[in-house]
């Protein structure tokens, strides 16, 4: 449902109120010409469209694609082969071939010794498959936050329509036959999914993180049902008062699942900087090195 459309049905929900109420008020036994059409039509104004409005301007679910596309690319260039699987949505990631030519390094620099060597053994060949995996895995959580909001706000514009929609219907059959209560379906309350704690690589020191992400994309992740919200019609106000009620209840539920998300990103940040040489290669002994110190056996120099 586009913005305009989605106003034009707030604005026809005040006038249906409003018409209906009337209709409601002519049906009473002696009614009389003090009933006011005009003054019904001033009490539902600005009943429903300031309520709808903030819905416009909610982030388009679609503008998501590109930098979910993106971290998984970026995801791709960390994978080290099939085992690497996304953390939040169980995928499987392709290997990058050229992370092979960092397994291969060390059988090249066979004949290199001295300090500067065994160092670089020790603190960027032997530990890069682990800090790749970390940052693999931190890429994973990011990605699964923003899917999750992705999801968010496409349930979230379903949720609005669906609203709008059955309040105006409720409201054209208001005193018919049928059943005067129904309900308000919000689907929004199952956008995310909570993935618990996931470890990164680091041993007895190792960091963890809360992950989330789109409940639809999750495999194996218990989702939520959809909330029914109770709503009656057996009047215009009840119905306008139930719609005002099932917007307030879809408020909330975005404002809890967005600080899940929130917090999700807040934790993986913390986790980074709590641990952040799980992350990044330890500042290498040649840096700074000069002259003789360089092609001494503290630098370059020991070879075989």
């Amino acid at each position: 449902m586009s913005q305009a459309d989605l106003m034009q049905k707030a604005k026809e929900i005040e006038t249906k109120a409003a018409e209906t109420e009337y209709r409601q008020l002519l049906s009473l036994p002696g009614a009389g010409p003090g009933i006011n059409k005009e003054d019904l039509e001033q009490k539902y104004q600005g009943r429903a469209q300031p309520l709808f409005e903030p819905f416009t301007r909610i982030p388009d679910p679609s503008a998501y694609d590109g930098p979910i596309n993106d971290l998984h690319s970026a995801m791709g260039k960390l994978s080290h082969g099939a085992h690497m699987n996304d953390p939040v949505s169980e995928d499987s990631i392709g290997a990058n071939e050229d992370l092979k030519a960092i397994e291969t390094a060390a059988g090249d620099l066979q004949g290199w010794s001295g300090e500067a060597a065994y160092a670089f053994k020790a603190n960027f060949l032997d530990p890069f498959p682990a800090k790749a995996s970390n940052q693999f895995i931190a890429l994973g959580g990011m990605k699964g936050a923003m899917q999750a909001e992705q999801e968010l706000w496409d349930k979230a514009q379903k949720d609005i329509g669906h609203i709008a929609d059955q309040a105006i219907h409720a409201l054209e059959n208001v005193g018919s036959c049928g059943k005067s209560d129904f309900e308000f379906m919000l689907s929004v309350a199952s956008a995310v999914a909570a993935i618990g704690a996931i470890p990164f690589t680091g041993g007895a020191s190792a960091v963890t993180f809360a992950a989330v992400g789109a409940a639809s994309a999750v495999g194996g992740a218990a989702q939520k049902g959809v909330e029914a919200v109770k709503a009656s019609g057996g009047s215009a106000e009840q119905v306008v008062s139930s719609m005002e009620d099932a917007i307030g209840k879809l408020t909330e539920h975005i404002s809890k699942e967005r600080g899940r998300i929130t917090k999700s990103l807040n934790d993986c940040a913390g986790a980074i900087t709590q641990g952040k040489s799980h992350f990044v290669s330890p500042r290498p002994k040649l840096a700074g090195m000069e002259g003789e110190r360089l092609t001494s056996g503290m630098g370059v120099g020991g070879h075989d």
